[in-house]
């Protein structure tokens, strides 16, 4: 009877370190290798894929495949298995966190019903299940992401996929990509396989503040060769990811790897680790030698990117009243805000409504210049556009609320140095936000979830006892809407994947009628819809080009005016002006003319405040 009673202890003990025990009642909600093998894919590879020409949307696609797909089999077989074998064998937990973030999934998916107009439905559901993906990988990887050596193997990962990008940016700024086609064809550009500046330089930061933890947890006295080589390699990637940071010349990444330092640095004071202390030295100082170096060579060279950094830098001092070229768009985007503070525009409906947020700011500001962005360079503010002062409100509260726990843990000192890597993460992520955008880039915003989920395990109270046999059916309907969401979300993939080849097959025939035939496929697929638009609209302005007849050229700008106000863009808006004007078309002219800024012609090329990405959008 000792020996059975001993026997049901160990089963009743829940998993250690994130592996289960397969005996008895217990299930895994997803088999430990296969969990960790499409959490490392999602989480290490997208920054070092892009979609390549024979895509039509040549940066993003491939990109979202490979975050998106490997969280959405996760959410399927552990939803699945939920289903079947319940929350009491599968030891499955939702926080209070994941239901804050599920209610508020649950609010813009009801959204729509009082948004005055969603523009462009094709990106209100991209982004629907963009939120829903960050949501199922944050439960799933609080109730499975817990071996510590998974972590670390994740994290050294990330530094490769980093130093990697850091060399194919150099490779790109000395147009020297060309005998490998696996590194994105954007000669002169600084910004490896992430497509845009801002972006190379958050992930650079992301894998510099990962760095700084493995070489903080390090043991350099442990012998064997591998492990002596892995701490080696480490340092040697912190050096490369330092050198490729500096060269961004991202000015928020820079103060979101010091932020995140920092908290490092405040933890491990209040644990007395006075080792860690001295790593975390020592990572800085190679991350300011590096800088010492960049700008050295800058002053050799003067072409390479590091005289940029430096004028950027000394013009947030000189102009600190223009936050780094930042203040028009904030202009813009308050205005935004204005137009329904509210109920808020509606997720992903930011972008759609800058023109008209810019047409207003000009009333009070007529010596902006005239710019256009996809983003308000500050995810707080776009935040607040989109899901107005109710979504704001909830935000604020639930940070608030984590950072109180944040504070109690740190007086407390019972923080691990798992966890310690996660809060660092997130303040590094959160600051970068205040000038950027890293909500809007899964395979950055994906790290969110992790850090969050290894975090709150350990600072949030848990205080929920659902998982007994009476409160089985709530999760059980979780585990439905998480398998059938997956299911959902894949086909839709599969929907934009197929109509993203129609595009581009359109794109490679001179066959009018096939063409149409192309794009007319794609018009029928939800995903690909709203850019199969736009193409119908150039589809017709070749044929105009070809038979030379007003009519058809009539149609094309009619088509062209009718994307423009599903997507207003700079590209579009100038086109539709200038093909009025040469047809006479009053009524069309005059309605767009009004996007322009006041008296003075517009210069579309003034896209943001750093060099903008490439790929179709």
């Amino acid at each position: 009877m000792a020996m059975a009673s001993s026997k049901d202890a160990k089963r009743s003990d829940p998993r250690k370190q994130g592996k289960f025990i397969d005996g008895g009642d217990r299930v895994p909600l997803v088999n430990e290798i296969i969990f960790y093998y499409l959490m490392f894919v999602s989480l290490t590879l997208p920054n070092i894929i892009f979609s390549g020409v024979g895509w039509f949307d040549t940066l993003h696609i491939m990109k979202w495949t490979f975050a998106m797909v490997p969280i959405a089999l996760v959410c399927l077989i552990g939803g699945l298995k939920l289903v079947i074998f319940g929350p009491e064998r599968t030891d499955f937990k939702l926080d209070a966190f994941a239901l804050i973030w599920l209610f508020m999934l649950a609010y813009i998916s009801i959204q729509p019903l009082w948004v005055r107009h969603i523009m462009s439905w094709s990106t209100y559901y991209k982004e629907w299940f963009f939120f829903a993906c960050l949501i199922g990988a944050y439960v799933f990887c609080y109730n499975l992401f817990k071996d510590r050596s998974y972590l670390r193997l994740c994290l050294f990962c990330s530094c490769i996929n980093a130093a990697a990008n850091a060399i194919f940016a150099e490779l790109l700024f000395y147009s020297l990509n060309g005998p490998f086609p696996f590194i994105m064809n954007v000669p002169g550009n600084y910004i490896g396989n992430t497509g845009q500046q801002n972006m190379f330089g958050l992930w650079m930061s992301i894998a510099l503040a990962n760095g700084v933890y493995l070489h903080m947890t390090s043991d350099f006295k442990k012998p064997g060769f591998g492990e002596k080589f892995y701490n080696y390699a480490n340092l040697l990637m912190i050096a490369v990811n330092a050198w490729g940071l500096w060269n961004s010349t991202s000015r928020s990444a820079a103060m979101g790897l010091f932020t995140a330092m920092i908290i490092l640095a405040v933890m491990v004071h209040r644990a007395h680790d006075k080792t860690s202390m001295r790593k975390i030295g020592q990572s800085l100082a190679i991350v300011l030698i590096m800088l010492a170096a960049t700008v050295i060579v800058g002053n050799i060279y003067p072409n390479r990117p590091a005289n940029a950094l430096l004028g950027k830098t000394l013009d947030m001092f000189e102009n600190a009243g223009n936050v780094a070229n930042r203040r028009e768009i904030w202009i813009t985007s308050w205005e935004v805000v204005k137009s329904d503070p509210i109920r808020g525009v509606g997720i992903g409906q930011y972008k759609w409504h800058y023109l008209e947020g810019q047409r207003r700011a000009f009333v009070t500001h007529p010596e902006m210049k005239w710019q256009f962005t996809y983003w308000a360079h500050n995810e707080y503010l776009q935040w607040f556009a989109e899901f107005g002062i109710f979504g704001l409100v909830l935000l604020l509260a639930l940070g608030a609320w984590w950072l109180w726990c944040f504070r109690k843990a740190l007086i407390a000192e019972k923080i691990s140095s798992e966890c310690m890597w996660a809060c660092a993460m997130l303040f590094l992520i959160f600051a970068d936000a205040i000038l950027t955008r890293p909500f809007h880039r899964i395979e950055n915003a994906v790290w969110i979830s992790l850090a969050f989920a290894i975090a709150n395990r350990e600072l949030l109270p848990y205080s929920f006892k659902w998982s007994e046999i009476k409160h089985a059916s709530i999760y059980r309907i979780f585990g439905i809407f998480a398998a059938a969401i997956s299911l959902v979300a894949l086909f839709f993939l599969a929907s934009g994947l197929r109509g993203d080849q129609y595009l581009w097959r359109s794109t490679r025939t001179r066959d009018a009628g096939l063409q149409r035939y192309l794009i007319d496929e794609a018009l029928r697929l939800p995903m690909a819809r709203d850019d199969a638009e736009q193409q119908y609209a150039y589809h017709l302005m070749a044929v105009a080009t070809a038979t030379r007849k007003r009519d058809d050229w009539n149609k094309a700008l009619v088509q062209l005016y009718r994307t423009y106000t599903i997507r207003p863009q700079a590209k579009q808006l100038i086109e539709i002006i200038n093909l009025a004007r040469q047809l006479g078309n009053t009524e069309i002219l005059n309605k767009a003319v009004i996007y322009l800024q006041p008296n003075v012609p517009a210069t579309p090329g003034a896209q943001s405040p750093d060099k903008p990405q490439s790929g179709s959008r």
